[in-house]
Order: structure tokens, then sequence, then C-alpha cells
């Protein structure tokens, strides 16, 4: 019975460093994940819609780890994962929700979609 015992003790040391050593290297391949901070311009942002629909768009783009809108700079900082997505695709995600980021020209069939209080932008 000691016996038993003993290599009861033995198999959960050696199950508890294995698991240990597992989260180590899981652990380890997170913080070498490349996160990226970029802040884009979204002058044709005019309202709190226009903020929660930009914001929405952008956390369905795989990669994108956080967002803040900001109606009154007419920005939108995000951060990433720049091995999962591109700058250009995160814009693009902008875009095809009606609004106009950095260079990249709004969706005209999704801008047409929008609330009509998003729609007061000047820069028609």
């Amino acid at each position: 019975m000691k016996r038993i015992f003993s290599l009861f003790i033995m198999a959960t040391f050696a199950l508890t460093t294995l698991s240990a050593q597992t989260k180590q290297n899981a652990d380890s391949k997170v913080s070498n994940t490349k996160v990226e901070m970029t802040v884009i311009q979204v002058p044709t942002i005019v309202c709190g819609s226009c903020v929660s629909t930009i914001t929405k768009a952008l956390k369905k783009v795989n990669g994108v780890k956080t967002t803040k809108v900001d109606l009154e700079k007419k920005t939108a900082t995000v951060s990433f994962v720049s091995t999962k997505v591109t700058l250009s695709k995160i814009e693009k995600a902008i875009a095809n929700a009606g609004y106009d980021a950095n260079n990249t020209k709004r969706d005209p069939a999704a801008y047409e979609k929008l609330d009509a209080c998003c729609k007061k932008d000047a820069k028609e």
C-alpha cells in the first residue's frame, strides 16, 4: 500500500511539473506576440452612433485587441497583433462600415445604410 501511495505521489509531482512547463511555454508564446498601437484618422464621424458603429466593426477584426474611438478628435486608437492583421485591413474594416479611415475612402453602399445622423459630415 505504501508503494502504491509513493507511486501516486511521484506521478502527481510529475504531472504538476509538466503542467507548469506547459503553462510557461504558453505564456512565452503570448509574450512573443507583437502588439502594436496606431491612431487612425476618421474625419467623417459626427456622433455617438458613428463611434459605436466603428467600435463594433473593429471588434470583429481578428487580431484587434482594443479600440477607442474619440469623437472630438475624430480618431480611432487601435491596438492589434501585427502578425494577425495589418493596418490596411483595419482601415478597410472602418471603410466597410461607412467611414473614411486615413486615406482609405468609405464604402458608398455602407455609407448609405448609416443612420441619418451619421451622414451630416461636410466631406461629400
